[in-house]
């Protein structure tokens, strides 16, 4: 957390995250400029969050990979990677599926918020915000992504397709449809988001793991034989990129 001195610092990510507290919320924040990291910090010293701060997007994802946090903010420029790119990266791993990402920065040009969107964002927010406003917003993100009452996880539906997540079953009209494990947890993947496009290298890494090889030719072998057992109309392919789930 920041000290209380007049001037905030930022310190190293290992300082910084051996001192915050588990009970706390805990919020990653990137921005290339020091005096926006120290406004951000300054912003939040008197919440129940707890802050880290980094000034580039290696540092960011070398800490979110070593201490999962519950939410990471950034820009979307940095001297050595691009804010995009920076958000792909932590959601192509696998322990920070649950974490929020947002893009907090003054670059609100249509295309920008889509490529964040598309890149796996959960919001995107303009900069500078009143901290009210912004401590406001970010308090309402936990409590609907953190603070749900536990309930058993349905049976979700599409149409006429029913998966069972918990069972790994899938059903077509009623019927049970034979799937591989593969195929359930690619069809799982593609439905957790509707519409949303998954790149190949993100499915690779989610269903397969990083340390098997597996090439693209494995990828379309398995969504091949999804789309002959639920309908072909069911999985578009984005070319180039990857696959989504359409109902």
């Amino acid at each position: 957390m920041p000290s209380k001195n007049n001037k905030i610092k930022s310190p190293n990510f290992e300082e910084t995250l051996a001192s915050m507290k588990p009970d706390k919320y805990h919020i990653y924040y990137a921005d290339k400029s020091e005096a926006a990291r120290e406004e951000f910090a300054e912003a939040l010293k008197s919440t129940e969050f707890a802050v880290a701060t980094f000034s580039n997007g290696k540092e960011l994802l070398e800490a979110a990979k070593a201490n999962i946090p519950e939410m990471i903010m950034l820009d979307i420029e940095f001297d050595d990677m691009d804010g995009i790119e920076v958000c792909w990266d932590l959601k192509s791993n696998v322990g920070l599926t649950d974490s929020l990402i947002l893009f907090y920065t003054d670059r609100i040009e249509d295309f920008t918020q889509i490529a964040a969107y598309e890149a796996g964002a959960d919001d995107f927010l303009k900069k500078p915000m009143r901290t009210r406003l912004l401590i406001a917003k970010l308090n309402a993100l936990f409590r609907r992504t953190f603070e749900k009452e536990e309930l058993p996880n349905p049976v979700k539906k599409f149409g006429n397709l029913e998966i069972d997540e918990e069972q790994l079953l899938v059903y077509k009209k009623g019927v049970s449809l034979k799937l591989s494990k593969k195929e359930i947890q690619v069809l799982i993947l593609l439905t957790t988001i509707p519409g949303k496009v998954f790149r190949r290298n993100y499915i690779l890494k989610k269903i397969w793991g990083d340390n098997i090889i597996v090439g693209d030719r494995n990828i379309d072998t398995h969504i091949k034989k999804l789309r002959k057992k639920i309908g072909k109309e069911h999985i578009q392919t984005i070319r180039g990129i990857g696959y989504k789930f359409q109902m």
